[in-house]
């Protein structure tokens, strides 16, 4: 009878301590917050968060940043893992949408306190197609029109959807039909009409024709990519505007070197040539364009895809 007395009593006080003392797993989770949608941006980084020139890493986020060469072509890479969907966020360069003024992509990302970003869609150009939601907020319905002065058919261009859990859709030909399908259907965050997709539910995509996006031209490019839940590739290839190498991938290429890279459950092709530019902080502590230091072709854009930290430090 005392022994088992003695066995309820411990237990008693375990349960106690249990209560009374929090897990580091429940401490940590405290500290990371939810980042609302119609925030400036997100929480400042932390200074010791930056272990190096190409890596970031707090609570709520890391960031890896590799070089590598493919094709006779220097090709630069990030992954990135977050916390939770907040994190993964857009921004435009001026509040006007109608009227837009470009900027340089550092300048956005300063402003919204990103830990990495890159260039998205540079909508400013891209009124004439497509549906535009950022941060939760429905800028345009599906249209169809015209571009760059060539008419283009319904369905002729992949469109980006992001949903409320950082995941990834590709609307692949996108026609109005199946625009308000997936919206009455999920809940967007942000959306894209640059494209076309270069990987669409695990599969790499083919026979890319030219849409006034060089498919078959050597050029710089950009790929944001999801490799799982929470996590996300982008991938930025050297083309002929860089130096030295003046060289770049087409958009098959570039599949196949997404391929290579292995994981990608989908990936989208943003805007290219000087367009494309990947930010990080520089030696100074600044934020810089690091994927090419070419000097003056750090093109001023209309928007960003970025990534924030969420965590609250004691």
């Amino acid at each position: 009878m005392k022994t088992a007395l003695r066995v309820i009593l411990v237990l008693l006080m375990l349960a106690c301590m249990l209560v009374l003392v929090p897990s580091g797993a429940i401490v940590a989770q405290a500290e990371i917050v939810e980042i609302p949608l119609d925030a400036a941006g997100g929480m400042p980084p932390l200074e010791e968060g930056y272990l190096s020139l190409r890596e970031y890493r707090d609570p709520s986020i890391s960031v890896v940043i590799e070089t590598g060469r493919y094709e006779d072509t220097n090709y630069m890479t990030a992954r990135i893992t977050l916390a939770n969907a907040s994190q993964l966020r857009s921004a435009l360069s001026s509040k006007s949408y109608l009227s837009p003024v470009a900027d340089k992509p550092t300048r956005i990302a300063e402003r919204v306190k990103a830990v990495f970003a890159i260039n998205g869609d540079f909508y400013g150009e891209n009124y004439g197609r497509g549906v535009m939601i950022r941060q939760g907020k429905q800028y345009r319905a599906f249209k169809a029109n015209t571009y760059y002065r060539h008419e283009r058919a319904v369905g002729n261009w992949d469109i980006l959807m992001l949903d409320e859990q950082g995941d990834m859709h590709i609307l692949k030909a996108a026609e109005k039909a199946d625009v308000e399908d997936f919206l009455a259907r999920h809940t967007v965050v942000n959306s894209f009409n640059f494209g076309p997709g270069l990987i669409i539910d695990g599969e790499p995509q083919t026979g890319y024709k030219n849409m006034n996006d060089a498919a078959d031209i050597p050029a710089q490019r950009m790929a944001f990519c999801q490799t799982g839940p929470l996590e996300y590739l982008c991938v930025y290839s050297e083309g002929p505007q860089d130096e030295p190498d003046k060289n770049g991938l087409t958009l098959q290429q570039m599949t196949d070197l997404l391929v290579q890279l292995g994981g990608i459950q989908n990936a989208y092709c943003m805007d290219g040539g000087s367009s494309a530019q990947m930010i990080f902080r520089s030696e100074n502590a600044a934020y810089d364009k690091i994927n090419s230091s070419t000097p003056g072709k750090a093109r001023e854009v209309y928007d960003i895809l970025y990534f924030v930290s969420a965590y609250v430090p004691d």
